[in-house]
């Protein structure tokens, strides 16, 4: 076994101009993207902001308070008294002041500028450019979405966010008004509106930060996205030199000493597995020390950071396993190991390599989700994040089983003694 691991080790050594590539590229890449999106997600993005945001405001809340309490008695069978009481709760709830409250907070309104309009006027600003967006607060919103939160039922009513064409600054919008609604609602839901001591904390503006995970910057998106992408170019690149053994009959060379012939596959399954987990962890512990990716992390997190790496070297692993068996029952060797290309672009674009994975269509990211490396990247992702064994565990099972599937699947495909093309 050592001198078949070997021998694809050498294979790879002797070809200088694959191994600097393979270990080179991905570095340079990662520096050249970092300081070609230097900024974007960096706390000065937010001071380039001009929003403009138009308020349609439908709702009449004079009326709010008799008409929940009619509500109450009538939809929701609670008694006279019952339902005063909880009237007189809700009226400190009322998500409308609550969100003009949040819209004109001193951390947004710096470079969030709110216009209340008539429906005709902010539909005619917006067509002129002069707004990025429309908030359209329905009549009837604040009583239905008080007696949902009360009722425990579903509101009938919801806001109304509207947009000419989508762009950077609605999105931004949009974002923002819908991470309202998602906070004010878990408070509903925390402080049990109907407790006396019933209370909402909003959210304190601008990016909120939710829970106590870390931040994911596009420098650590750069470094996993590269890592795993030529990793993957790895698995091909075994199947290429697995093409040139053929042709040098190495193979055949092989079977005339005797030697059990699936140790061929088994050694570029390890040797493979070596260079993928070198690769990756070459592309993170330079960019690391270049760009400061990973400051202030504990060794937990490297050990964490580690075994998902390892994980994902053995997927790879057995995806090269199944191309080198797919090379040795083909004759033709170049439309192989362009087919074998295909494959990895496509696992690249679906797994989020080549392009951030969320302006794909959901159906994309759902599929991408079943690459090894688009596995990668949201276990990685999380790790980053969270630190969470919890976080990992999916994604991890699925490598897991993607590396025993096409491990199965190589040695099942694997010609016989005498079949190789």
């Amino acid at each position: 076994m050592g001198s078949f691991i070997k021998k694809d080790l050498l294979l790879f050594w002797r070809d200088r101009k694959e191994l600097i590539t393979v270990l080179v590229l991905p570095i340079l890449l990662v520096v050249v993207l970092n300081f070609a999106f230097a900024g974007l997600l960096s706390d000065n993005a937010n001071e380039n902001l001009d929003l403009q945001l138009a308020v349609v405001n439908q709702d009449n809340e004079l009326e709010t308070l008799a008409r929940l309490k009619e509500k109450l008695m009538e939809e929701g069978s609670v008694s006279n008294s019952e339902a005063e009481k909880m009237v007189e709760q809700a009226s400190q709830l009322s998500p409308i002041p609550l969100l003009f409250n949040y819209l004109e907070s001193d951390e947004l309104k710096s470079w969030v500028t709110v216009h209340e309009l008539e429906e005709g006027e902010a539909v005619k600003k917006v067509e002129d450019g002069e707004i990025d967006g429309i908030l359209t607060i329905p009549s009837g919103f604040t009583v239905d979405s008080l007696y949902a939160a009360l009722a425990g039922e579903v509101p009938a009513t919801s806001l109304k966010f509207k947009m000419e064409r989508e762009t950077n600054n609605n999105s931004i919008l949009f974002d923002m008004i819908h991470g309202f609604t998602d906070h004010l609602n878990f408070q509903f839901v925390v402080q049990e509106i109907g407790a006396s001591d019933a209370e909402v904390f909003l959210p304190e503006g601008g990016f909120e930060k939710v829970g106590t995970g870390e931040s994911f910057t596009l420098s650590q998106y750069f470094t996993i996205a590269m890592g795993a992408l030529f990793a993957l170019f790895l698995a091909s690149t075994v199947a290429t030199k697995t093409g040139l053994e053929i042709r040098q009959k190495v193979f055949y060379r092989i079977q005339l000493t005797n030697s059990n012939p699936i140790l061929f596959l088994i050694g570029k399954m390890v040797s493979t597995f070596c260079l993928a987990w070198l690769q990756i962890m070459f592309v993170f512990v330079f960019s690391h020390f270049i760009l400061d990716v990973f400051s202030d992390r504990t060794t937990s997190f490297w050990l964490g950071v580690i075994g998902i790496v390892t994980i994902l070297s053995l997927a790879i692993a057995a995806l090269a396993a199944v191309f080198t068996s797919i090379s040795l029952r083909i004759t033709n060797i170049d439309a192989a190991n362009g087919i074998f290309m295909l494959v990895i672009l496509f696992f690249g674009v679906v797994g989020g390599n080549f392009v951030p994975i969320y302006i794909l269509p959901s159906w994309l990211q759902k599929i991408g989700e079943w690459t090894p490396n688009g596995s990668s990247l949201v276990a990685l992702t999380n790790w980053i994040q969270y630190e969470e064994l919890s976080s990992i565990v999916t994604p991890s099972l699925f490598l897991i089983g993607f590396f025993l599937l096409f491990t199965v699947v190589s040695v099942a495909i694997y010609p016989k003694r005498g079949k190789t093309s």
